[in-house]
């Protein structure tokens, strides 16, 4: 099997666990669900010889299993700051640079106790991604990623909806 066809399949992989993940009620066991899909992720990228991008969503799978378990302003700053280093240790192209974007709002958005914040960052990181996976062409990270969009629209409606009648 080429590289292209595993990280294909890993990308495969990262949209079912995602897809599971944004079905979760709560935030802590939807971070948690991210972890595992972001390792996936990360493992895709780094087979599509993306190292920025393999680099950053790993440590976005960490920062996700941290903030599950925490909201300490000061993790979610270090993780910010492994990330811009991590950026700038591993650049290789100026496409990285939506990598970089779509982590600083997911790592601002992972650290915030609503769990209709954590959805609304995603969703706009996950546009990010979209974009990035295009431009590297990764077609199965691009459904995926628009898939996820789409799930996680489709779980904040609900759990929204939920909320609403519970009131």
């Amino acid at each position: 099997m080429t590289p292209f066809i595993i990280s294909q399949v890993l990308a495969f992989i990262t949209l079912i666990i995602g897809m599971v993940a944004f079905q979760c009620k709560d935030r802590q066991n939807l971070l948690r669900g991210w972890f595992f899909a972001a390792m996936f992720a990360a493992a895709h990228f780094y087979y599509l010889d993306n190292i920025e991008a393999a680099v950053l969503v790993a440590i976005i799978g960490i920062r996700f299993l941290v903030s599950s378990i925490t909201f300490d302003k000061r993790l979610m700053y270090f993780f910010m700051a492994i990330s811009i280093a991590a950026y700038a240790y591993t650049y290789a192209q100026p496409v990285s640079l939506l990598a970089l974007t779509a982590t600083m709002i997911g790592t601002w958005g992972a650290f915030q106790r609503s769990q209709t914040t954590v959805r609304l960052t995603m969703m706009s990181t996950e546009l990010l991604w979209v974009l990035h996976n295009f431009i590297i062409w990764s077609p199965v990270a691009v459904g995926m990623e628009v898939l996820f969009f789409a799930s996680n629209m489709i779980g904040f409606i609900r759990h929204r909806k939920a909320q609403e009648t519970a009131l």
